[in-house]
């Protein structure tokens, strides 16, 4: 007879999934929120307006993703420190496909946005997972 399984303390795909992708929807929110009222009422150009709100979205991000979609138990010292190496390496692919997207191909500054969030929602999914919210 075989030992019984250890149950994992962390939530399975689907509910992690969810969980993600309800703080990642919040923490869009306020991407947009910030990229917004900097293009419209500031007039900052677009990619600048959209680096900060993505620096604002990211906060939020890491404080949902840990306590809510990933239950972590991981230390915050190491969470965040490769939270923000995935952050970097997203916020880099979020300031070029968005550069690509508005600049090169001319789209709507809030279209390009989209585009690119959705783009980036499985990368950072998968490495949020396996690796930065890990609580082993």
């Amino acid at each position: 007879m075989n030992a019984p399984e250890k149950r994992s303390s962390e939530p399975g795909h689907l509910r992690a999934f969810v969980g993600y992708v309800g703080a990642g929807g919040i923490a869009t929110a306020s991407h947009y929120a910030v990229t917004v009222v900097a293009v419209e009422l500031l007039h900052v150009p677009p990619v600048a307006a959209s680096m900060a709100g993505f620096a604002v979205g990211a906060t939020v991000k890491y404080w949902l993703n840990y306590s809510v979609a990933f239950q972590s138990r991981a230390p915050h010292g190491r969470a965040s420190v490769r939270f923000v190496a995935v952050l970097v390496a997203l916020f880099v692919l979020n300031t070029l496909l968005f550069a690509l997207l508005q600049e090169g191909l001319g789209l709507y500054y809030l279209l390009a946005q989209a585009i690119t969030t959705v783009l980036l929602i499985p990368p950072g999914y998968l490495l949020s997972r396996v690796w930065v919210f890990r609580s082993c």
